[in-house]
């Protein structure tokens, strides 16, 4: 790994997309060191943030993100499910550097990683890289990176964040915003053909990428 790895910067003032349960109303942005999730680091030393630039992309990267979409035509999310969730939108306050795993030939060239093993179940690999990244420092000794864009596995092309924990003071809940009345929510049902259904459905997990 001689090479630079290259960066993607947020700027400040963009806003941010976290999707949560309406019980989390009000709290801090929780970094999770649960190490279940895909760039969570491996020895919990450090909690990670997941967001999404879209509403989309962080729904399909958390309610969703267990749907078998091949072989379950039926997209359906229960409307008690939808009432028990809220969009976080994350305000950004400094700008964040990230590390752009998305850029040409990071994964091959600088991991050595295939897609296949980048959008694996076993996030073994993408959480040493997390770790990887985390652990990276320029010439003055200050860290690197505030966290890693990647390649969302349910809704490429887009893109997710995994924010390390000690950038936390560069973003901030602007508002808590129930899903059903989220701007985005009427046209993320139609472009995904979601059905909201009365009877309650199966429970997903909150914003954990997977």
């Amino acid at each position: 790994m001689s090479h630079e790895l290259p960066s993607f910067q947020i700027d400040a003032g963009e806003l941010l997309q976290h999707v949560s349960r309406v019980v989390y109303r009000g709290s801090p942005l929780f970094y999770g060191r649960s190490s279940t999730n895909r760039y969570d680091d491996p020895a919990r030393a450090y909690g990670v943030l997941y967001l999404g630039r879209d509403l989309p992309t962080a729904l399909m990267e958390s309610v969703f993100h267990t749907h078998q979409w091949l072989e379950d035509t039926k997209r359906s999310i229960a409307l008690k499910e939808v009432q028990g969730r809220m969009v976080r939108a994350v305000g950004v306050l400094d700008h964040m550097l990230l590390a752009d795993l998305t850029a040409p030939g990071v994964m091959a060239g600088y991991f050595g990683l295939n897609l296949e093993q980048l959008a694996s179940r076993d996030y073994s690999l993408t959480q040493q890289v997390s770790a990887q990244v985390h652990a990276l420092r320029g010439d003055d000794g200050r860290a690197l990176f505030d966290g890693v864009l990647y390649p969302s596995r349910n809704n490429y092309p887009a893109k997710s964040i995994a924010l390390f924990e000690r950038a936390g003071a560069k973003v901030s809940v602007v508002e808590d915003i129930d899903l059903a009345d989220h701007v985005d929510w009427p046209r993320f049902v139609a472009a995904y053909s979601i059905g909201v259904e009365p009877d309650p459905g199966p429970v997903e997990a909150d914003y954990e990428e997977s």
